[in-house]
């Protein structure tokens, strides 16, 4: 698909994205949010924030607001997608992917920020790391859901988790148990695997509960 092929398909990005309205506080955010996705989906050489701003005639400063400050309802619009793609996913070929994603990072202030695996550089290195489960169907992949992995150090000093904006009912979970929890999320919003698949990490624990 060429970049002419996606923007000729506005009308229906628009349209879905409509479907998420209720997320969002006002028409204002609304619009940002499809003023990233469409710039997301350009021919954009760079797809930073100025650019994709100024291609909109919109201040730079306004976008980068939106993606940083603006407050929208994430699990109410996880709770839609999942639902949405519930209805329209199911049968033997339909696939849940467990996995997770190191993002390097500098500093300390980076919520669940430390030394650890980092899977974009293929080292231990200073990061974040998120768990995330998707879904394949045949040539239909979708994200579905991720969630943050809070390190121990991070979960026992709390005075630090406050001042990261983390919520006190956040503690450290072992990644294969944060990847449970992904999965009856989406078993209680409709959606259901013929398979699921994840490497050693995963796979190879066992836990009594959740058998």
């Amino acid at each position: 698909m060429t970049a002419h092929d996606i923007l000729a398909l506005r009308p229906r990005i628009q349209q879905f994205l409509r479907l998420f309205d209720g997320c969002f506080l006002n028409e204002k955010t609304r619009h940002h949010l499809r003023v990233y996705v469409q710039g997301q989906l350009s021919n954009l050489h760079r797809k930073s924030i100025e650019p994709i701003a100024l291609a909109a005639k919109m201040a730079p400063k306004t976008l980068q607001q939106f993606l940083s400050l603006a407050k929208w309802d994430h699990l109410r619009m996880r709770d839609q997608l999942q639902h949405r793609v519930a209805s329209q996913h199911r049968g033997p070929r339909v696939v849940g992917v467990f996995d997770e994603t190191g993002c390097p990072k500098k500093g300390d202030k980076t919520p669940g920020v430390q030394h650890q695996y980092c899977g974009a550089t293929g080292k231990n290195d200073h990061c974040i790391v998120t768990v995330h489960l998707a879904l394949a169907d045949g040539p239909f992949h979708c994200l579905l859901d991720g969630e943050l992995f809070l390190p121990e150090a991070w979960s026992e000093d709390r005075t630090r988790c406050r001042a990261a904006g983390i919520p006190e009912a956040m503690v450290h979970r072992p990644k294969w148990r944060i990847g449970l929890e992904l999965y009856d999320t989406a078993r209680r919003n409709g959606l259901a695997f013929s398979w699921v698949t994840f490497d050693e990490g995963y796979g190879g624990k066992r836990d009594s509960s959740a058998a």
